[in-house]
């Protein structure tokens, strides 16, 4: 009894230990199934699969694990500018993802790492392995081509260059597909800032200047105007004086002045103090000489 007892417990024990173990494909991410034969056919989607049954004197199958996630790297580099002969700083920044067409492929290729009672394909090895060098060397080669100031002045049309010269070799020649590439994080050279600084500084003189012009010239433009305007007004006021003068001139005939002189010696023989003198008379000499008396 005591020895069929000990078969059953013998028994149950090997059974236990020869159910697969739990293991888990999170979120975002494929597996596969490694045995001692290789991958088997197929990738398991994400969930909580158990895997094959193993003997205690079998290697179990394992589960590889890899990320499908959007993958954000960083290549901070410094370019020597052959045109600037100056060092420039900046940083690459990227969001990539593994296609599915290389899944398959990459699990050939790469060498899991363990983690837990899994196995997991690092994004990180396979960045450094297929799209490091490609980044660096192209954008090394595209950037060089510019000067330090062309890049300053025009960003974003380089930036955008760039962006689909990268795009382009990364998604023919490795297996990741591109979200976004672009620079970021530009650092110039203490040179180049002062020199943009100074271009800036005049620019801003220049417009305050032209701000300036344009401000006197309104100015200048009205007093010529009303200095014009105040001609004209004199102008009008003697050309009406001398129409006036040349009326009264005209009106003043002979017979006006005669009638003006006999209104003049009416008014003379009303008063006390008098001395009548015709006008005729008042060019000789006896009148003269009665007048300075």
């Amino acid at each position: 009894m005591n020895k069929f007892f000990k078969a059953i417990v013998v028994s149950s024990a090997v059974l236990l230990a020869a159910c697969g173990a739990r293991v888990e494909v999170p979120p975002a991410s494929v597996g596969k199934v490694l045995t001692t034969s290789g991958y088997q056919e197929g990738v398991v989607q994400p969930s909580n699969i158990r895997l094959p049954v193993c003997m205690p004197w079998q290697a179990c199958p394992k589960m590889v694990v890899l990320n499908m996630a959007d993958n954000v790297v960083e290549e901070r580099m410094t370019l020597f500018m052959p045109e600037d002969r100056l060092n420039m700083r900046f940083t690459l920044q990227a969001s990539l993802r593994v296609k599915e067409s290389d899944v398959d492929g990459l699990f050939n290729s790469i060498t899991p790492e363990a983690s837990g009672n899994t196995l997991h394909i690092p994004l990180e090895k396979i960045y450094t392995t297929y799209a490091e060098q490609i980044i660096r060397a192209e954008a090394r080669e595209f950037l060089s081509q510019y000067s330090i100031n062309d890049i300053a002045s025009n960003l974003e049309a380089v930036n955008s260059q760039l962006t689909q010269k990268l795009t382009k070799s990364i998604q023919e020649r490795t297996p990741f597909q591109v979200r976004y590439i672009g620079l970021s994080d530009l650092m110039y050279p203490d040179i180049i800032v002062k020199s943009q600084e100074a271009a800036a500084e005049r620019t801003e003189n220049i417009r305050q200047e032209q701000a300036q012009y344009e401000l006197s010239k309104v100015v200048l433009e009205r007093q010529l105007n009303e200095a014009k305007l105040q001609r004209t007004i004199e102008v009008e006021k003697a050309l009406a004086e001398a129409e006036v003068n040349r009326i009264i001139g005209e009106s003043i005939t002979p017979k006006y002045v005669t009638y003006k002189q006999l209104e003049a010696l009416i008014a003379v023989a009303g008063s006390d103090n008098k001395v009548v003198v015709p006008f005729e008379m008042l060019n000789s000499i006896a009148a003269q000489n009665m007048i300075s008396r």
